[in-house]
C-alpha cells in the first residue's frame, strides 16, 4: 500500500526580494516595489534564504565558479521541526546550482551564524533574485492530493480505475524539505519511483512566493543524508 500522508517542514518567503545593488531592472519589474536593491534591506549573516547575490559562506569555503548561489538553511531555523531527526541540528546547508544542466553542489558545515563570511556576486541570470526565508513550521501534504477529477468527457476517458487524473503541477505550489517530490514535466511514475525509494526531498523551492514559475529541487538518498554525505545529491528544474 502506497504512503498517502507526509510530514514536511514548510518554508515561507519573505515579503521582498532583493538584486544585486549594482544592476539595472527594468521599470515594470519595480513597479509594485516588492523587488528591491539588496542594500535597502537588512539581511541578516546566516539567515536562510533562496538565490540572489548574497550568500554567507564558511571562511575556507570555495565558492564554485561554475555555479550560482541557490540557497542556504541555517538548521537551528529549519532542524527544530524535523520530526525525523534526519537533518543535522546546527550548522549551515549551502546549495549551488546550475538550473539549465541539472547539476550542482550542496555542502554542509557546521559552523556558527558569526562565523560565516559574507560573499557578494551580482549577476542577471538564474538565481539573480534573493529572498529570505521568513518562516518554517511543520506541515503535512498527501499523494492523493496530486490526483484531479477529469474536466470534460474526454478526460474521464483517461481516468484511472479511481475516476481520477494525475495532476502535473500539484505541488508546485508548496516549498520544503522532505515530502512528496515535485516535477511538472515528470511521469505520475516517475514521481511514485521515487516517493516509493531511499530518495528524500532535502529542499524544494516552489511557487508559493519565491519562484514565479518552476520549482526547483533537491533530492538524497538517506542512507547519505544521515552519514551527512552530501556528494550525491541531484539537482531538478521543472517549469512547464
Amino acid at each position: 500500500m502506497i504512503k498517502d500522508i507526509f510530514e514536511i517542514i514548510e518554508l515561507r518567503p519573505a515579503t521582498k526580494h532583493y538584486y544585486g545593488d549594482s544592476l539595472k531592472m527594468p521599470d515594470i519589474l519595480l513597479k509594485d516595489g516588492l523587488l528591491v536593491k539588496a542594500e535597502t534591506l537588512e539581511i541578516p549573516l546566516g539567515h536562510s534564504r533562496y538565490g540572489g547575490p548574497i550568500a554567507d559562506l564558511p571562511k575556507d569555503f570555495q565558492y564554485p565558479e561554475d555555479l550560482r548561489f541557490a540557497a542556504q538553511l541555517d538548521l537551528k531555523q529549519i532542524a527544530p521541526h524535523d520530526k525525523s531527526g534526519l537533518l543535522p541540528k546546527t550548522g549551515h546547508l549551502f546549495f549551488f546550482a546550475d538550473i539549465i544542466e541539472d547539476r550542482g553542489l550542496v555542502a554542509y558545515a557546521d559552523v556558527d551564524n558569526s562565523d560565516l563570511v559574507r560573499v557578494v556576486k551580482d549577476h542577471d541570470d538564474n538565481f539573480f533574485e534573493g529572498v529570505l526565508i521568513k518562516e518554517a513550521f511543520v506541515s503535512i501534504e498527501k499523494l492523493s492530493d496530486r490526483y484531479r477529477d477529469p474536466e470534460d468527457e474526454y478526460e474521464e476517458e483517461d481516468a484511472n480505475e479511481d475516476g481520477v487524473l494525475w495532476d502535473f503541477f500539484a505541488g508546485s505550489e508548496t516549498s520544503k524539505v522532505f515530502g512528496i517530490f515535485t516535477h511538472c514535466q515528470a511521469q505520475e511514475q516517475q514521481i511514485l519511483d521515487v516517493v516509493n525509494s531511499d530518495k528524500v526531498v532535502l529542499l524544494q523551492i516552489g511557487e508559493n512566493g519565491f519562484n514565479d514559475e518552476g520549482v526547483f529541487s533537491v533530492l538524497i538518498d538517506k542512507k547519505d543524508l544521515k552519514a551527512r554525505n552530501f556528494d550525491n545529491c541531484s539537482f531538478h528544474w521543472g517549469q512547464s
